[in-house]
Formats: C-alpha cells, structure tokens, sequence
C-alpha cells in the first residue's frame, strides 16, 4: 500500500479544559486529517485509495456520533446543520464503498467454493454493481469541498452552552436507544432491526471515543467485537439480497452454492453477536452510560 494510510483516530475531550475549547479544537483537528489524508489520493495506488475512502467514511461517522452526544447541549439550528453537512461528508463516496464490501464479501464466503464457480460468480457481480470499485476524483474533490463548509460550521457554532450534563444525558439517550433497539432485534434476528442495532452499537463506540482511551470499561472492547459482528452479518445480508434481486445474472446452481455458504456464516456470525450481547448489556443503559461518563470525568 503506497503511500501508507493512517488508521482515523479522533483527539480525546480533556474534562479538565473548557469543554467548548476542546469541542472544538478536536472536531477541527479530526477535519484536518481528514483533509491530509484526502490529499495523498494523487499519489495513491488502489489498496490506499481503498482504504483513504473507508477512513475517510469512518471519520465522518466519528463526527456525526460526537453532535449527537452533544446534542442535548447543541442549538437546533447548530446540531441540524453539523449533522446535515457530517452526513453529507462522505456521501459521494458511499457507492464505491459499498461496492468494495460487496466484493470482498463474496471473496470470502466462496473462499471455499470450486475455481470455476469463483470465476463465474465475477461477471454477474459486476453486473450487480454496475460501476467501477474505485472512487473517481470529482467525488473525491466533492469530500474536499464539504470539508471546507463543515469546517466553518465547526468553527461558527456556538458552544458556549455546553455543559459536562449535556455529555452524560447524551450518553444516556444512546445506551437507552440501542438497549431497546437490540432486546427487538435479538427477538427477531431479521435484517432491518439488525442493521438498526448495528448503527447504534457504532454510535456509542465512537462516543465513548471522544471521551475514553485505556480507561474505558471492560465491556467497551466486546462492544467493538459485537459492531465487528453486525457488520459482517449485515454485508452478509446486503450481497444474499443483491445476488437474490439480480439471480438472472448467475448460474443458479452457482447462486444455491453462494447462498449455502452465506447462511452458514450468517448463523455462525448471529451465534457470536447473542453471546456478546450478553456482555455488553449486562449492566443497564443508565449505569452503563453513567460508567463512561464517571471514567471521562475523572
């Protein structure tokens, strides 16, 4: 991989500064490698394009998960416009993305399938992306562009108002909303509530980010393996659907084949998210969420 790609990782809220300075100065600090980053696409190969676009999407769901936490402390027209614009970051980009999960998702489900049914399986996937895997530079330069207008929303916010309370009751809002979401979706195990879950698994990962390196609690890495988890059981989930919706791409024999190897995995990745769900929501949101907050305080 050349030149080599940093993995995204944000600057720590200090709790003994003022909390509107370190807001702040770590959101802007996160959009500034984001733009070095983006920089090196130029002289980026394949493998670092790759992973420039996939640190790129991370870091604007790092800053999406920090204005909810803030949230209860944020001016509506403030949270709406840093949401809207984090959102919008790395939109251009989502395609390729997902098109890059996509084909490695495959790679690794037919991992053990015959050479010629691999070989086969290539044109009908392509036919089901219907683009190239790499992100094109005007999509790049879009992410370019948006960095600078969330830049100024950054620095034009008023965070004045912003008190450690707001932090705590945001965290609580998260754990609250992910309990519910995961007692629907372990019920269930169907896609939808899943993917929900998911989303909020992820939320409160990047939250206690901001806040927690080394002295986050036990749970917090298994809350990690457990998003590891529902990610693989949504990609799962995304290509069995897409491969399903464009079946007259495909050799039915070598779709039937696929679609084994994809319920295998989907049962054996839904194993390990029940038994990890049960770690990390031992405890209940409130104390959970009181547990991060204590720890980032002190």
């Amino acid at each position: 991989m050349e030149p080599e790609i940093e993995k995204s990782r944000q600057r720590l809220l200090d709790s003994s500064q003022p909390l509107d300075v370190e807001i702040r100065c770590s959101a802007l600090q996160l959009l500034a490698n984001m733009r070095d980053r983006l920089a090196l696409r130029a002289d980026a190969d394949t493998e670092s394009l790759t992973e420039i676009v996939h640190q790129t999407r991370v870091d604007s769901k790092r800053l999406r998960a920090l204005w909810r936490l803030l949230k209860p402390g944020l001016k509506t027209v403030d949270y709406r416009r840093l949401e809207r614009l984090s959102k919008g970051l790395a939109k251009p980009l989502a395609s390729s993305r997902d098109a890059q999960v996509m084909q490695e998702t495959l790679d690794w489900v037919s991992a053990d399938l015959a050479p010629d049914v691999r070989q086969r399986l290539l044109p009908g996937l392509a036919q089901v992306l219907e683009q190239g895997m790499a992100a094109d530079e005007p999509a790049l330069l879009q992410v370019v562009q948006s960095l600078l207008r969330l830049e100024q929303a950054v620095v034009t916010a008023e965070l004045g108002s912003i008190r450690k309370r707001h932090l705590h009751k945001g965290l609580k809002q998260t754990c609250r909303k992910g309990s519910n979401i995961a007692h629907e979706a372990l019920q269930k195990h169907a896609m939808e509530p899943m993917h929900r879950w998911r989303k909020w698994v992820k939320l409160l990962l990047f939250q206690s980010g901001w806040l927690l390196d080394e002295a986050a609690p036990k749970w917090t890495p298994r809350l990690k393996t457990l998003g590891s988890a529902l990610g693989r059981l949504h990609d799962l989930d995304v290509l069995a659907e897409q491969m399903q919706s464009a079946r007259a791409c495909f050799w039915q024999q070598d779709l039937d084949q696929v679609n084994t190897g994809i319920e295998a995995a989907r049962q054996k990745a839904l194993a390990e998210i029940d038994a990890l769900a049960e770690g990390v929501y031992a405890k209940g949101a409130s104390k959970r969420a009181k547990q991060l907050y204590r720890r980032w305080q002190h």
